[in-house]
């Protein structure tokens, strides 16, 4: 895991190096968006790579979004299934907990799109994707 992290040196610079190896302690499956990663309500003027809908009802749903390949500052949309949903929970398989970045994450068009930057590294093999889930808010 660490020969992956540091391959991705070569592929995200400096900057992506430095998140990227910010991560090789981690060992959980789940977990829930860092302080860093919490999103406010704005609009944003980046670009959207991709848009994902979140498959689910009002009240929940989930989303699967794919690693494989790698990622460098790939802008996503979650088109999400309510507008009160709260931070979501992400579970990814441990050998790749730490191979990702999520940055920027942010509710916006009155709380239906949750879009955040992906960075992820390029030896992540098809297949794999982090699973998010959204519930509203109690």
């Amino acid at each position: 895991m660490i020969r992956r992290r540091i391959a991705s040196i070569a592929v995200l610079g400096a900057a992506g190096a430095a998140l990227t190896l910010a991560g090789c302690g981690s060992s959980g499956t789940t977990t829930t968006a860092a302080p860093a990663e919490t999103a406010t309500a704005s609009t944003s003027t980046t670009a959207v790579a991709k848009t994902i809908p979140c498959v689910g009802a009002a009240e929940a749903c989930s989303v699967k979004v794919p690693l494989g390949g790698g990622a460098a500052n790939e802008r996503i949309a979650i088109e999400l299934t309510g507008t009160n949903m709260g931070e979501p929970t992400i579970e990814v398989d441990p050998e790749d907990q730490g191979a990702y970045d999520i940055r920027d994450a942010e509710f916006t068009t009155g709380g239906s799109i949750y879009a955040f930057t992906l960075d992820a590294v390029e030896s992540i093999p098809e297949g794999v994707n982090l699973e998010m889930t959204f519930a509203q808010k109690g």
